[in-house]
């Protein structure tokens, strides 16, 4: 399996959108695009994705023109997100208009959980560009006011003397599965819930390389020495706007030593151990939506008779 094929299998990363990145520049196409009955609107409100109020569970509103209008009383600002299966998907941004509310509204991580990839991946998408506006208010040059351009995909700068343009950015971030022998090294932050355990991860610095940011990581949050380290794919991560890049590596050293703080425990477990531990309650995985758990299942399915997955059945660990 290639990269790409691996990309796609992670929740949050479905190639089904079409951006249209061509259509934000066109204010004519895109004025007749918003008024269309094929316009669906996915209200964003301090981060929460609008649900439907008529469902008994929650689960995106994918609101026509009209619905929004009388549910949210307008329907901008507004980011284009792209056409997929004829319709033609607006983000529209909540925040600055209204108290905060939660009632009629969900988070990503619990929404992403019961909608297909596509529908995960436009929710992802139109709740990253939500955070991206939040940030870019005003201008980091000259700090006047910015406005929406380009279909929400740009906010210029108001000042004259200025003028200047503001692009969505992403983080880059490193999440990686240390393999050694048999076992695997894994890691639990203090604010995590009970028994919570994942992969290391960080942020790629400036003027560092992705595999440069893995070994520091590693050896910043657990002592542990990285030899080698491979490509595994990718996620977006909107939470608020992170990439990750995916990794696995081979340790040439076993001890661990917690130096910076930012891990409460760390501990290397083999498969026998992490079924044991799954069983007693006390090992935790990842949510499915995160790339973590699918370098853990990837790892742990290659030589285990149980899917990982299965196993999380079976030891009633489904909670997100």
């Amino acid at each position: 399996m290639d990269h790409l094929q691996q990309s796609r299998l992670n929740l949050l990363t479905s190639h089904a959108l079409d951006r249209a990145a061509l259509v934000r520049l066109d204010e004519e196409n895109l004025g007749q695009r918003i008024m269309s009955e094929n316009a669906r609107f996915i209200g964003v409100h301090h981060l929460q994705i609008a649900i439907d109020e008529e469902n008994s569970s929650a689960h995106p509103a994918l609101l026509t023109r009209s619905e929004a209008q009388q549910r949210f009383g307008y329907c901008e600002p507004w980011v284009y997100l792209g056409r997929e299966d004829s319709k033609d998907y607006f983000a529209v941004l909540l925040d600055n208009a209204r108290p905060h509310q939660t009632r009629g509204f969900a988070g990503l991580r619990a929404l992403a959980a019961t909608v297909d990839g596509a529908k995960a991946t436009l929710l992802a998408y139109a709740r990253a560009m939500a955070a991206w506006h939040q940030r870019h208010l005003y201008c980091s040059r000259c700090g006047a006011q910015t406005v929406s351009q380009h279909g929400g995909h740009v906010r210029a700068c108001t000042h004259a003397s200025c003028g200047e343009q503001h692009y969505p950015r992403t983080d880059p971030a490193i999440i990686v599965l240390v393999e050694k022998g048999e076992r695997a090294l894994f890691g639990r932050k203090p604010e995590w819930p009970a028994h919570r355990y994942s992969t290391l991860a960080g942020f790629v610095e400036p003027g560092e390389s992705a595999e440069q940011a893995l070994v520091r990581e590693v050896m910043e949050e657990t002592g542990v020495e990285v030899l080698s380290a491979h490509y595994h794919s990718s996620q977006p991560w909107p939470f608020p706007g992170s990439l990750m890049l995916g990794y696995s590596a081979q340790a040439g050293s076993e001890e661990i030593t917690l130096n910076d703080q930012e891990l409460e425990h760390a501990f290397w477990l083999d498969r026998d151990e992490i079924t044991s531990r799954m069983q007693q309650g006390l090992f935790v995985l990842p949510p499915p939506i995160s790339i973590s758990f699918r370098l853990i299942e990837d790892w742990f399915d290659r030589h285990s008779t149980i899917p990982l997955r299965k196993l999380r059945e079976n030891t009633g660990a489904t909670h997100f």
